[in-house]
Order: structure tokens, then C-alpha cells, then sequence
């Protein structure tokens, strides 16, 4: 199938509108030369957090754009949910049902395997683990054909088509871990007034060394205020916090940073190189601010 898509987004665009100022742009900073994008040219979410072609297969009839499509329908529905959330408050428990939140835990998954910095972890995975453990079945299609699956399935591992389409089918079988979690899952909000920051690494967990999307607990910021967590004992006043969440967010990514105001990035840089050694230390030290049942020396 011929497709003209080629802007395949790895944050979507509709989540990217959460970030944005009031006329829905923002400005882009560039993370290893340390600086804004055009002198703080403000662009919109449609311009940046993308990869040309990055979810397009090669075939032997030309191109296939159906993933993509697939992620789009999978946004389509996801962003109904943002919406809804949006749009309430706690005091309506932001009008969303188990449905809702089982979808969101499954957007993340989605968001976490398409993040560009993770594809290291999906090149071992393939790497390491036969076809069959990812869910793949190496059948012949004609009868009496003899061949050699090991060798079959070497070749499948060296076509590129294959990185891409695990990106997909990760979220899907690993779906089942879902129902290992035992954590309670919530929404907070914080008080308006910060600039607006979002990064192309923006899933907070604690260790992403063991990080496993559907049973450990994480950060997902849904907007610049709102946040979706999973883990126990909330604390209920997270104000104090919104600093540090930023700064991680900032200082984990590995591209891209949006953020709606130029002076914001100096002062998370500042305010990271005053108090801490190291990305872990900050981690941490977050995940002490809202889950103080952890077991972290802080005091």
C-alpha cells in the first residue's frame, strides 16, 4: 500500500496539546546542543516529536502505513478519555470508569514502547528471546516445504520491519502482567501558574533498569497540571512537588524538551545542579514525595 503519511509521531500530537500555551504552541528545546530551536521560535505540536517514516514497513508491493493507522485509532480513542479528564475535577472523579483506566495503563505501555530511547531495550529483547517467546509462529505455507526455522528466523531478526512492528506488539502481549499489579491507581492535579514543559521521555518511574510498564509504579503526567499515578498512600498535597517533577522530566530526556517559557529550562538546570548528583538521587527523592511508604532514606 502507497502511503503519503511520513510525520509518525512517537508522542502524539493530541498529548502534546496538553503542553502547550494558550495559542497551542510551544517552544522546542534541543537537548544535547543546549538550546532553544530557532531562538525560541514557537512551533506547534505537529512540528517535533516525530520520526519520518518510523512506523512505515517495507514490502514487496511498496509501503505499508497500516501500523500507523493502527496507533491512530489507538490515539483516537485515548484522547476521549484526556478530554473527559480535562474538561472535570476530583470532586467528579473526573467521569471516568474502569474502562477509562485500563485504557490509559495500556496507553502508556503503548507511549513507552514507541519512546526512541527505549528502542536499545527492544533491539535485546529481539535479540535475545526466539520468535516464539514474542508471539511469533514460523509456518510454511506450502505443503511438504522443508526448511529451517533457525535459520528462517535469523533472517526475520535482521529485517528492520520486524523492530517496527514489535514497537506495536509489545503493549499488546505484555498485556497480561495487568492483572499481577496490585496498585492503586489515581489522578492528581497541581495548582496552575508554572510553564508548561513536556519531554520525549515522559514516563516517570523509579528504576528504569526494572521498569516493567504494566505492574511497576510510575508518573504519567496527563496535561501540565494534571498527573496519572500508579502506587499507594498519595500524598494528598503534591504542590511542593511540581518542581522536581519537571526537572526529571527535563533532565531525562534525551532529544526533544517542550516548554512554554525560555527561562524555565535555566531554572530546572539550577535548581537540578544545587541539589543533586544524579538523575537517581532525584528520582527518589520524588517518589519519597508521593509515596512516602517507600523505602527510601529520606527524612
Amino acid at each position: 500500500m502507497n502511503s503519503t503519511s511520513w510525520r509518525h509521531h512517537y508522542i502524539p500530537r493530541f498529548y502534546l496539546n496538553g503542553f502547550t500555551n494558550e495559542d497551542g504552541t510551544f517552544k522546542v528545546y534541543d537537548v544535547k546542543n543546549q538550546r532553544f530551536i530557532k531562538r525560541g521560535k514557537e512551533f506547534h505540536p505537529n512540528s517535533y516529536f516525530y520520526e519520518k517514516n518510523g512506523n512505515r514497513l517495507v514490502t514487496d508491493d511498496g509501503f505499508d502505513d497500516s501500523m500507523e493507522q493502527r496507533y491512530g485509532k489507538i490515539e483516537n480513542d485515548v484522547s476521549l478519555i484526556f478530554n473527559t479528564i480535562n474538561q472535570s475535577n476530583s470532586e467528579e472523579k473526573y467521569n471516568i470508569n474502569d474502562d477509562d483506566i485500563v485504557k490509559l495503563q495500556f496507553f502508556v505501555s503503548v507511549m513507552y514502547w514507541r519512546i526512541p530511547s527505549n528502542y536499545r531495550e527492544i533491539e535485546n529483547i529481539i535479540k535475545q528471546k526466539p520468535l516464539k517467546d514474542l508471539g511469533l509462529v514460523l509456518k510454511s505455507t506450502k505443503e511438504n516445504n522443508v526448511f529451517s526455522p533457525l535459520e528462517v528466523e535469523n533472517e526475520i531478526k535482521k529485517n528492520p520491519n520486524l523492530m517496527k512492528m514489535m514497537k506495536y506488539w509489545f503493549p499488546h502481549i505484555s498485556f497480561p502482567e495487568i492483572f499481577k499489579c496490585e496498585s492503586k491507581l489515581h489522578i492528581r492535579e497541581f495548582p496552575k501558574g508554572l510553564p508548561s514543559i513536556c519531554g520525549d521521555n515522559p514516563i516517570i518511574c523509579q528504576n528504569p533498569n526494572t521498569f516493567r510498564v504494566y505492574t511497576s509504579d510510575y508518573i504519567f503526567p496527563i496535561n501540565n497540571t494534571k498527573i496519572f499515578l500508579r502506587g499507594d498512600n498519595i500524598q494528598s498535597e503534591l504542590s511542593t512537588v511540581k518542581i522536581e517533577l519537571d526537572t526529571l522530566i527535563y533532565k531525562q530526556s534525551f532529544k526533544y524538551v517542550s516548554c512554554t517559557d525560555e527561562r524555565y529550562i535555566e531554572e530546572l538546570e539550577n535548581f537540578y545542579s544545587k541539589h543533586f548528583d544524579n538523575l537517581n538521587q532525584l528520582r527518589d527523592l520524588i517518589f519519597y514525595r508521593f509515596f512516602r511508604s517507600s523505602s527510601i532514606g529520606f527524612l
